[in-house]
């Protein structure tokens, strides 16, 4: 018994530092979430960006049946972002608290536009034509830039907060393209 003494030791000092090491910080998650969450929403926000100006640009058949389906995938993908950063959980800190306070700030601004993007698109007449529709469905495009602005800008503030924060956007992989 006293020959396995020792590895006992040794394994229990290995275990112990292994699992102080390489474990995300509350803070790492919060940023690896959001910005996880951010970065989906995005790609998928301008894939149906880009889809709706190929097709303004070269109008044919079905023109209108595809903007209209990257119009909702467009909403969908916005509405899932703002589901997503409701439910992400903050730190429980004060810096914690701020963080989660401008992320539901940004979920809120993300509905408003969902619903104001949903009424623009059943504003448009059944059986509208190419232009009409390009028409009524404009003012999403700067609808949705200014979320991309506004997403942009509430990660930077909150990263620019306290130091906890701003150490966990750092090490969170997901958060470099940011």
């Amino acid at each position: 018994m006293r020959r396995f003494a020792p590895a006992v030791a040794l394994s229990a000092v290995l275990a112990a530092v292994a699992a102080g090491c390489g474990g995300s910080s509350p803070e790492e998650k919060l940023a690896g979430s959001v910005c996880s969450d951010v970065a989906d929403w995005k790609s998928e926000v301008q894939k149906a960006s880009d889809d709706v100006k190929t097709q303004l640009q070269s109008p044919q058949a079905g023109t209108l049946g595809a903007i209209n389906t990257d119009v909702k995938s467009a909403v969908d993908a916005t509405q899932q972002l703002a589901t997503d950063l409701k439910a992400t959980k903050a730190p429980d800190t004060e810096a914690g608290t701020q963080a989660k306070q401008q992320i539901d700030s940004l979920a809120s601004q993300l509905n408003t536009t969902v619903t104001k993007a949903k009424q623009t698109v059943n504003s448009v007449p059944q059986g509208a034509g190419l232009v009409e529709t390009a028409q009524k469905l404009a003012p999403l495009a700067s609808d949705l830039s200014s979320l991309l602005a506004s997403a942009s800008s509430t990660l930077s503030s909150i990263q620019a907060g306290a130091s906890e924060i701003k150490d966990g956007f750092e090490k969170a992989d997901s958060c470099k393209q940011f």
